[in-house]
């Protein structure tokens, strides 16, 4: 596997030939279109720490315009973050989650061979073309093990669910029977993060269906554990949920008995 390495190139001087003359490019560009493009690139936020567990592939995509021929800077702390070598050529991976104009790296990341702790961190960074705004850096914590989605940091959003079964009865009454009313499901709570595709340890729902979840800022999908005697049934939707840091929200999660 190609590895990258801190002694790539983090930037290129560009210039505008006019008239014989070189005159350096000026910008009319701000941070916020910046933000634009780095949305429509799919980047992962700028700025952001995200928690990964050893061999996570993911994409760094950012904007050609403002990251032109620039290579990604790489520095490792007890862990790696090398290049895919069959994801296509650097800067035009295959599969990638970017859009037009938009380069993408295919990254793996690990613990270093030598490394004996449970942890290791990977800064990703490249330098603007622009020298008003803002520089590209994300900062990677990688683990052995899957996260804990309950334990509580500074910072975090909260999230309370409850699951619930139902149809609990064959036929619905008119007036609704209370006895038929969806009932709470015990069972585990399976949380990804839709930005790295890392996994936390499942969650327990106590008896009343209820759980909850303290997580970063960022986007993620919310699966229950599928049935251990094989029936298809329950069949549970999957919450896809945006987590706000500070804020609380509610969530409910319906599983189909299969009963008509």
């Amino acid at each position: 596997m190609r590895r990258l390495t801190t002694s790539l190139a983090i930037g290129t001087v560009i210039t505008l030939s006019l008239f014989g003359l070189n005159v350096a490019m000026a910008s009319t560009h701000s941070n916020s279109d910046l933000q634009k493009r780095f949305a429509a690139c799919g980047s992962l936020p700028n700025g952001s720490l995200l928690t990964v567990v050893q061999t996570t592939r993911l994409f760094i995509n950012l904007p050609k315009e403002y990251f032109p021929n620039i290579k990604l800077k790489i520095a490792s702390h007890g862990a790696t973050a090398g290049s895919i070598s069959n994801g296509g050529a650097y800067g035009h991976s295959i599969g990638a989650q970017g859009r037009p104009n938009c380069w993408s790296y295919y990254l793996d990341f690990e613990l270093a061979p030598n490394n004996k702790t449970q942890s290791g961190t990977v800064d990703v960074a490249s330098k603007n073309a622009f020298s008003n705004l803002s520089n590209y850096l994300v900062h990677f914590k990688v683990v052995v093990n899957p996260p804990d989605a309950t334990k509580r940091f500074p910072g975090n959003g909260t999230v309370i669910g409850n699951v619930f079964l139902g149809p609990v009865c064959p036929v619905e009454h008119n007036p609704p029977d209370p006895a038929c009313a969806p009932r709470p499901y015990e069972t585990s709570i399976g949380v990804r993060s839709t930005l790295t595709g890392s996994s936390f340890k499942d969650v327990p729902t106590d008896a009343s269906g209820i759980f909850t979840l303290s997580l970063a800022p960022g986007r993620y999908l919310l699966s229950v554990s599928p049935a251990t005697n094989g029936s298809p049934y329950p069949r549970c939707t999957e919450v896809r949920i945006l987590v706000v840091a500070k804020k609380s929200q509610k969530v409910t999660v319906n599983c189909d008995t299969g009963i008509r």
